[in-house]
């Protein structure tokens, strides 16, 4: 388990991120997809609320998906930026429903300039493990999924 005073200094020294017009790129909403890591393609729903600024909480819910049944299904809390130049950062936190032998992960990567989209990597303090995550977003609201209901 990743405690949850890093991310959260790391986010409190990060500086605003402005779109090309100057108004804030916002992160909040519910975003679909998928990630690869060592269990194979797994679902993914990133639901993100609580926008401070560019600085998000929510949840980072996964699941099987049909291509891949075996994967678990499981949920923890996330602690997100954006930077001005659409770079994004989702920190894990904490288990809200942790599967056996399953480890958070953390996600880095780009909103595009639609800002409907956001692809990056997978980071793990393993390397290898784990590689990239592909996401759409659904709506502009968030939603809990029931595993991430606290």
């Amino acid at each position: 388990m990743k405690s949850a005073t890093a991310p959260a200094l790391l986010l409190a020294m990060m500086v605003p991120a402005l779109a090309a017009d100057g108004k804030s790129v916002p992160l909040t909403g519910t975003w679909k997809g998928s990630y690869l890591c060592g269990q194979g393609l797994t679902g993914l729903t990133l639901s993100l609320d609580q926008q401070s600024g560019e600085a998000v909480l929510g949840t980072f819910h996964f699941y099987p998906l049909p291509s891949n049944p075996a994967a678990k299904e499981g949920c923890f809390a996330v602690a997100g930026h954006i930077f001005e130049d659409k770079r994004v950062f989702i920190g894990a936190s904490t288990w809200i429903t942790q599967p056996k032998d399953y480890i958070t992960v953390d996600l880095e990567g780009r909103i595009a300039a639609s800002g409907k989209a956001m692809k990056g990597d997978v980071k793990t303090p393993y390397a290898g493990l784990c590689s990239v995550f592909s996401l759409i977003r659904t709506s502009p609201a968030p939603s809990a999924d029931k595993p991430c209901q606290k």
